[in-house]
């Protein structure tokens, strides 16, 4: 009898108003699926992005660290490799998962190279004055000596990026 008055008056209080806190809602996850290799747009202007196919001008960049977070490790980061980090939150600002990217450089790719730090992959056939094709990529050299005519040096990607006039 008592345990059917105590579910009774807690059926009660919910009904006339006592509210529990809702479990919180998770942002879309904009990169669901993608695997490690996969590749993204970002365009972060909008905070928007998507997986793209890895040979369209959208892939500007390369999933290479992914981490699903728990309340232990909240404060992951991605390792010195990545050039952009996305985490997907709850509402609340919970972080859920990490992404890591670092640009989806491929030879025979072109890009805008104006600002190294802040690359852009093009169209080759768009002619744009700015258009640089990649002609080679060496890991673990951050010279500009084994590039026949133009290199990039990325110190913190560890990499040397030759490329020609597009």
């Amino acid at each position: 009898m008592r345990l059917s008055r105590i579910i009774g008056a807690v059926a009660g209080a919910v009904v006339v108003g006592l509210s529990v806190p809702a479990v919180s809602e998770a942002y879309p996850n904009l990169y669901e699926g993608l695997e490690i290799g996969g590749c993204g747009s970002y365009d972060a202007v909008g905070k928007v992005g998507a997986p793209v196919a890895c040979d369209s001008v959208a892939a500007q960049y390369r999933l290479i660290e992914q981490y699903q977070l728990t309340a232990d490790t909240q404060d992951q980061r991605c390792g010195p490799h990545a050039t952009l980090s996305y985490h997907h939150r709850t509402d609340e600002g919970f972080r859920l998962a990490l992404y890591c990217f670092t640009y989806n450089m491929t030879i025979g790719s072109c890009w805008d190279l104006t600002n190294v730090n802040d690359p852009h992959r093009l169209d080759c056939a768009a002619g744009s004055p700015a258009s640089e094709r990649i002609t080679d990529m060496i890991d673990g050299v951050t010279t500009e000596n084994p590039c026949p005519k133009k290199a990039i040096v990325y110190p913190r990607l560890d990499m040397t990026v030759c490329v020609a006039p597009n």
